[in-house]
């Protein structure tokens, strides 16, 4: 059977866009320094008190109480867009297992499932916590399919990131870069893997992948 595995962030959710903001807002109340989403994004990866520790020292608990005051407010504007919660309603209803695999930790991750009622759709969620090595290691995918009792071979990841294309081509696991919520001035080129650009390409891959494991 078919093991559908996502990124959250950038993935089944737009929330780049409210995350670079508060880390912009710590950074300008902490640090007294204005910095570029860029400059944001290139810190992601670890999870956000291993961030904050690293840039704030002691005060990084106060940092990261104010970061999360700040996530929480920003998800008034955070949904699930239809098509994703149809591709979702689609998988449970052929029986697919579904997880989640980030470098989120668990309150931030359990704030926005919470919020925009995905939680039930997923079996298992597996955050930067629940692991020693968080992705690029397939650690958290290899806890994943053992969990769900699944082979590499009927699993497919879909997330947006390097992170998430090494973390998958290490464990075995067919990976699927998510670009839809990526500008396309930034998509890369010359890729060497399955990439789909919008909902349809989504499904289409989902569909292919779940008739091979099937076989």
């Amino acid at each position: 059977m078919t093991v559908a595995l996502f990124d959250l962030d950038g993935t089944l959710l737009d929330t780049v866009p409210l995350i670079t903001s508060c880390f912009q807002q710590m950074f300008q109340k902490y640090g007294k320094v204005a910095i570029s989403k860029e400059s944001v994004h290139a810190m992601f990866g670890p999870g956000e008190s291993i961030i904050f520790k690293r840039e704030f020292g002691d005060r990084w608990e106060h940092v990261l109480r104010d970061y999360l005051d700040c996530y929480n407010k920003e998800h008034e504007f955070l949904d699930v867009e239809p098509w994703m919660r149809d591709i979702l309603n689609d998988l449970r209803a052929r029986g697919v297992p579904l997880a989640i695999i980030t470098n989120k930790e668990r309150d931030t991750t359990t704030m926005t499932l919470e919020h925009v009622g995905l939680s039930p759709y997923f079996d298992v969620i597996v955050t930067a916590q629940d692991v020693e090595h968080p992705k690029p290691s397939p650690e958290g995918i290899l806890k994943v399919l053992k969990m769900l009792g699944s082979q590499k071979s009927e699993a497919i990841f879909i997330g947006d990131t390097m992170n998430d294309r090494d973390a998958a081509q290490a464990s075995g696991v067919k990976f699927v870069q998510a670009l839809w919520y990526v500008p396309k001035s930034q998509w890369p080129s010359n890729l060497q893997w399955a990439v789909a650009y919008s909902p349809e390409d989504a499904r289409a891959v989902l569909a292919s992948h779940g008739e091979a494991a099937n076989r």
